[in-house]
């Protein structure tokens, strides 16, 4: 009986498996489509982003570690990295506790945190990096990031204070093409547990102000990240690894405001609650480029963006591209945003036509979305409105628009896509049709295809 029974299911699957060959493009194997498959036609899969358990927060001893008792000097002036670091350095001795800053303006070059350790910014309190090229030497065509930590467990950041990281400087040489190496990143955490960011503010750093590299148990909240909007590589929050709460953050700055990146041969980034959060001027919050690895299960609500280039941002190429799935936006306000929703398998930059593209053998690279929901958004002033733009090997698939309300210039562009459907959603276009389509399988809205030359 039980052979029977194997071998009946396995005539089911090979007859789905040919079945399925028929409508992939040329070249592609059914396996490519991940495992579980295609839904039945009219069938569409929306992101299943159940709530997580918050993140752990660190555990720090009690004790604190005044830097102006270890020789720091809050004028302004005076280079304090050696004193700083004596402070936190007597902290991990001791067994970890908090390295207080007082209120000051305190010079720094590079510091390195430990575990059990909280640094403390209190009201009026200023750690200005040391604008001094040479006081961030270069390792690995690099300059030494300024607070770093690798490998750490149990991580503070808090309090009123502010970083500032001077950055003027560094953008105009960057721009004159006079740095070779990288320029430094002002918050830089890698393979660290158990993280919380509280209530800083960080201003103008030369680079990223806040790199989280395959962390997990991340709590960041309340923190206002300000550089111009034509600052280069100024993301904001740049980061990877699993369980992260971001919330009640205001972000404007030149790069991404929040970027979630892929953590190539670590596992996928996963686990992600992104709420209450305003965005300004920006890249707005973006997946990508690199998605190797994987991201999953990101849930985000209650976000406004005002003036930020784009919006719900993904970004991929074949040479960078991973699973991007179960991914849930919800409450969502946008005014004045150049591309409200943009997701492409093309960065940086798509074909002058999709025509002009061919299917190409799928790969381990092969970028892959699917599971996207968007909900409950209003979106006004838009100069775009909606692009969808996969590879025809590998469409983009699974996307649910529900009750989205969209004013814009041009309508939406929907290239090699399937199973999107709109529910209870508007589009206003003030020229152009209101949908223009691809290669794409849509529901709920109609559409004008691609007027092939």
């Amino acid at each position: 009986m039980q052979s029977t029974r194997i071998h009946s299911f396995s005539r089911v699957l090979f007859s789905w498996l040919c079945g399925l060959s028929l409508w992939l493009p040329a070249g592609v194997a059914p396996s490519a489509l991940a495992a579980d498959g295609p839904l039945k036609s009219g069938g569409v899969a929306a992101a299943t982003t159940a709530p997580t358990a918050a993140p752990r927060l660190p555990q720090i001893p009690d004790r604190n570690f005044d830097i102006t008792k270890y020789g720091a000097v809050g004028d302004g002036k005076t280079v304090n990295t050696g004193a700083i670091q004596k402070a936190i350095e007597a902290a991990t001795k001791a067994g970890g506790g908090t390295v207080l800053i007082p209120a000051g303006r305190f010079v720094s070059g590079p510091i390195e945190l430990g575990n059990n350790l909280g640094l403390h910014l209190a009201k009026e309190a200023v750690l200005l990096m040391s604008p001094h090229f040479n006081d961030f030497p270069v390792e690995n065509d690099r300059h030494r990031d300024f607070i770093t930590a690798k490998g750490a467990h149990d991580l503070r950041i808090d309090g009123p204070g502010i970083i500032d990281g001077q950055g003027a400087p560094w953008w105009k040489a960057f721009r004159a093409k006079e740095l070779k190496p990288r320029r430094p990143q002002m918050i830089r955490l890698m393979d660290c547990e158990r993280v919380e960011i509280d209530g800083i503010s960080t201003l103008n750093p030369p680079n990223t102000h806040c790199s989280l590299s395959n962390c997990r148990e991340v709590t960041i909240r309340s923190v206002t990240m300000t550089a111009p909007g034509d600052s280069p590589n100024t993301d904001a929050l740049n980061v990877s690894g699993e369980n992260y709460s971001i919330t009640n953050c205001k972000i404007s700055t030149g790069d991404d405001n929040i970027v979630l990146v892929g953590r190539s041969g670590g596992g996928p980034t996963e686990n992600f609650t992104i709420t209450d959060c305003s965005l300004g001027f920006g890249h707005g919050l973006s997946i990508g480029s690199h998605t190797a690895g994987g991201i999953r299960n990101v849930r985000v609500e209650n976000v406004s963006f005002d003036g930020t280039t784009s919006g719900i941002r993904m970004k991929a190429a074949r040479d960078r591209g991973g699973v991007a799935e179960n991914l849930s936006y919800k409450n969502i306000t946008m005014k004045g945003v150049r591309y409200p929703i943009f997701i492409s398998s093309y960065y940086p930059k798509e074909p002058a036509r999709p025509e002009q593209d061919r299917a190409q053998a799928v790969g381990s690279l092969t970028p892959v979305w699917r599971k996207i929901t968007i909900e409950n958004a209003i979106i006004t002033e838009a100069r775009n409105s909606v692009i969808l733009w996969g590879v025809p090997e590998l469409p983009i698939a699974d996307v649910v628009f529900k009750n989205v309300k969209i004013s814009a210039e041009t309508g939406m562009t929907i290239y090699n896509a399937r199973n999107v459907r709109f529910n209870e959603s508007e589009i206003t276009a003030s020229k152009g049709p209101k949908l223009t389509t691809y290669q794409a399988q849509v529901e709920g809205m109609e559409g004008t295809p691609v007027k092939i030359p």
